[in-house]
């Protein structure tokens, strides 16, 4: 009896023991310390910022003139005869980039525009012909320099933090062509300059992200 006794003692004890035991663990496991926050992370956008600095992308070139030479072509048109006469080269805009990246611009000639005097009545010229005597080249510069400007080709990178692009425009008359030269050509430029004041433009542009 009494070794029953000390037998269920001691399971009694161990019991206890172990049941201590696992509460270490147990509490081990609901009181540990934890802790958490919210946050936030932002980035900044780089700055687009490209604009035309003038009211209007034009010009109009209304002191024009022809070629002041005779004709020297005999009696067939050769084209190393022809006569032209070219403008100085004009500023007509600058472009502005004021953002953060660089741009690449590409330019274009929106359209011709004839200021004709008599109206609708081209005489014996048709206003295509007349259009097709002018030629316009547009140059390109990063710096307020037209000596120094270059032909306009490729799209132009202008950079970023107020970086420039100056236009200038170089229009050209031709008084012959393969079908009009000598004294006819002559008689042409005389109506041009008699009836048609100013020769006109619309330069456009658009530009897109190259850094």
């Amino acid at each position: 009896m009494t070794n029953k006794k000390s037998v269920v003692s001691k399971l009694v004890f161990l019991v206890v023991v172990l049941t201590l035991i696992s509460c270490c663990f147990l509490g081990s496991t609901f009181a540990r310390y934890t802790s958490g926050g919210t946050g936030s992370a932002t980035m900044s956008v780089a700055k687009w910022n490209v604009k035309n600095t003038n009211d209007s992308i034009s010009v109009n070139f209304s002191e024009l003139s022809p070629n002041k030479e005779a004709y020297v072509g005999g009696d067939s048109f050769k084209g190393e005869f022809a006569r032209t006469k070219s403008t100085a080269k004009t500023l007509a805009a600058t472009i502005k980039n004021e953002g953060a990246v660089d741009a690449l611009v590409t330019l274009t000639v929106e359209g011709e525009t004839l200021t004709n005097a008599l109206t609708d009545d081209w005489g014996s010229y048709s206003e295509e012909a007349i259009k097709g005597m002018f030629d316009v080249k547009f140059y390109t510069n990063t710096t307020e320099n037209a000596e120094g400007a270059t032909l306009y080709g490729e799209p132009v990178n202008v950079p970023k933090s107020n970086g420039v692009l100056y236009i200038y425009v170089e229009v050209t008359w031709t008084s012959d062509d393969e079908t009009v030269f000598g004294p006819t050509a002559d008689a042409r430029d005389t109506w041009v300059g008699e009836n048609i004041t100013s020769v006109g433009y619309e330069i456009s542009y658009t530009a897109v992200q190259n850094s």
